[in-house]
């Protein structure tokens, strides 16, 4: 028997045997997805596109998202994970078989691009001007103005479309930079993602707003938002988030989503994730 079959006989026997069979049969299914995620990740598209039965399509949710507990924890062990590492894992919960390569291929292709672009750039603030006409001019990306569902978190799926989340936005810039040795780091001014970019050369600092367009802001804009919400201004609001506290916000912002949708199954996987990079 092979693999597809081994696969539709397992789905088979999950909808017709008794529940003191199903602990063995999710066993089963999860060697499954760990040898062909792509062939089960079918069926799932297949099972929501012919109304199969809610008790396999959540079996194999949930058989995913226990994989990626696993796959968290490691992340989390690191002394630096790697923020690309972390998105990859963040994108699979909505899509059980996207890898790392598929993310490295996707970036790659912009940053040869943006290579060849910045190669005359005179300094860091120019790049970054480049960066901001190559994404949202000439590749047309853009922040959502509302994210409905936990796809619109998904970088792979923002790669892919366009369109995401401010995160994914502010990952996109600070993924391409680290590529291409530019120092961009995200922050969390009260609540709001801005980028922080550095250039060591000419000891020059500056701050950029990825919800706009990339827009270069001065300090006393920062401030004047600070202080707006009745926040004392402190220098310290512009230390930069690690990748574990990037990936952890991801995970906050799809809770919140899910909350609101009452998606309580989900929401359980989601806050075992956020529990294992918290400790």
């Amino acid at each position: 028997m092979n693999t597809t079959e081994r696969i539709k006989a397992l789905i088979k026997l999950l909808q017709t045997e008794r529940q003191a069979y199903r602990t063995l049969l999710k066993e089963e299914l999860a060697a499954a997805v760990r040898t062909a995620p792509a062939e089960v990740a079918r069926v799932m598209a297949e099972g929501k596109d012919t109304a199969a039965p809610q008790i396999v399509l959540q079996t194999l949710e949930e058989i995913c998202w226990e994989e990626l507990s696993k796959e968290f924890a490691a992340f989390s062990a690191k002394i630096s994970p790697d923020l690309e590492e972390g998105l990859a894992l963040l994108s699979r919960f909505s899509a059980p078989t996207v890898t790392r390569e598929d993310l490295t291929r996707e970036l790659g292709t912009l940053e040869e691009a943006l290579r060849t672009a910045v190669i005359n750039a005179a300094n860091v603030r120019e790049k970054i001007q480049i960066f901001n006409r190559y994404l949202f001019t000439l590749k047309q990306f853009s922040v959502l103005p509302a994210v409905m569902g936990v796809r619109d978190t998904s970088f792979i799926r923002f790669l892919r479309t366009g369109k995401g989340s401010v995160m994914c936005m502010a990952s996109l810039y600070v993924c391409l930079g680290r590529r291409m040795d530019i120092e961009i780091e995200m922050v969390d001014l009260a609540g709001r993602v801005l980028l922080l970019v550095k250039d060591r050369t000419l000891n020059d600092s500056f701050i950029v707003d990825p919800l706009d367009g990339g827009k270069i802001l001065h300090t006393q804009d920062c401030k004047d938002y600070v202080l707006a919400r009745a926040i004392s201004w402190d220098n310290n609001l512009f230390t930069p988030l690690s990748s574990r506290a990037v990936v952890r916000r991801f995970i906050a912002n799809m809770i919140f989503i899910l909350h609101k949708l009452r998606d309580e199954r989900a929401l359980a996987y989601l806050r075992s994730y956020l529990d294992i990079l918290t400790h």
